[in-house]
């Protein structure tokens, strides 16, 4: 069985490793309440971004949310522009996954490989469900920090799990989801009734 050409387009670049090398630098830097080295990570993250991504790529919504999120931690001004490029961006991402290859995946089961034959497209379209539903996630969490959600870091168990994933047009959405700096979970911040027995 013959798989389909790749495209220039569907192929993993330096500039892909260098974005994700970059956010995991800038989420370790926020782990660590290193803002400095947050915002630098992300301001390189979002360069590499705007040099080699296309305009509705979702990682330039992440890096741009990133980098407006570190320069807020920090206590700088954060052009609103920033917040509306992301927001419009995670706007246009279902066009971007219109027009990306999402290839199965190779640990499929011959179970699974004849089910997809006989179902054609069930499997591209389960995955484009699942694309767009982080999607859909990445740009809640994104509005919550434009109105003024604390970032907090990204979910390292996510986002070390995606880092294993095939080097495609999914990874490149779990990527951008999983790296962005999802608004902390807000605290209760009263105190809790003691447990009988405690």
């Amino acid at each position: 069985m013959c798989a389909a050409p790749i495209s220039a387009a569907d192929a993993w670049t330096g500039a892909d490793t260098e974005w994700e090398r970059l956010q995991m630098a800038a989420a370790e830097a926020f782990a660590a309440n290193d803002l400095d080295g947050a915002a630098a990570h992300s301001a390189a993250a979002l360069r590499t971004a705007r040099a080699s991504f296309e305009a509705d790529d979702p990682r330039l919504a992440t890096s741009l949310a990133n980098y407006a999120a570190a320069l807020r931690q920090k206590g700088e001004p954060v052009p609103a522009m920033l917040w509306e490029e992301a927001l419009g961006i995670w706007d246009r991402t279902a066009a971007w996954l219109a027009r990306q290859r999402l290839a199965p995946r190779a640990s499929s089961s011959i179970f699974h490989l004849r089910l997809e034959t006989r179902h054609a497209g069930a499997y591209d379209a389960n995955l484009r469900r699942r694309a767009a539903a982080l999607a859909d996630e990445a740009r809640v969490a994104t509005a919550a920090l434009a109105a003024g959600a604390r970032a907090g870091g990204p979910d390292r168990a996510a986002f070390q799990a995606f880092r294993s994933a095939r080097r495609d047009a999914l990874r490149k959405v779990l990527a951008a989801a999983h790296l962005l700096v999802a608004p902390a979970p807000a605290r209760d911040a009263r105190p809790r009734p003691a447990q009988d027995g405690s």
